[in-house]
């Protein structure tokens, strides 16, 4: 099963988030800010993960920096999402999404974002995907 880890200080929105992933057939971890994410991240890794740019106590560019260095753990997907109308140039992200992001378009580019994530990681390692 696919797991993702969805990071958002709005817990409606978290609410939100964790169901349409839910029922799209993840397996679903939810954080309210960067630090709790990026802890609950180095315990239990996830495919993929999902957060919002501005969040107090770490935001989610933050995270996804903090992410990026860990070693053999920085190749996870991160989509950055937020009401910003464009997104950070120096964060090192998958995807971007503007909020409101409507959940069959989050489902959409999670599922996008993993299948070219894992084909490009077998092309890096000169095989071919069945």
């Amino acid at each position: 099963m696919t797991s993702v880890l969805l990071v958002d200080d709005d817990e409606e929105t978290l609410a939100a988030w964790s169901a349409s992933c839910a029922a799209d057939g993840f397996e679903v971890r939810g954080a309210r800010d960067g630090q709790s994410a990026l802890a609950m991240f180095v315990e239990f890794p996830v495919d993929i993960v999902v957060a919002d740019w501005r969040m107090p106590v770490m935001s989610g560019s933050e995270l996804c920096h903090q992410l990026r260095t860990l070693p053999g753990l920085a190749d996870v997907v991160f989509v950055l999402v937020s009401g910003e109308p464009s997104p950070p140039a120096f964060v090192s992200y998958d995807g971007f999404l503007r909020k409101p992001v409507d959940g069959q378009i989050l489902l959409a580019t999670m599922r996008r974002l993993l299948t070219e994530h894992a084909t490009h990681r077998e092309h890096r390692r000169g095989g071919t995907k069945e």
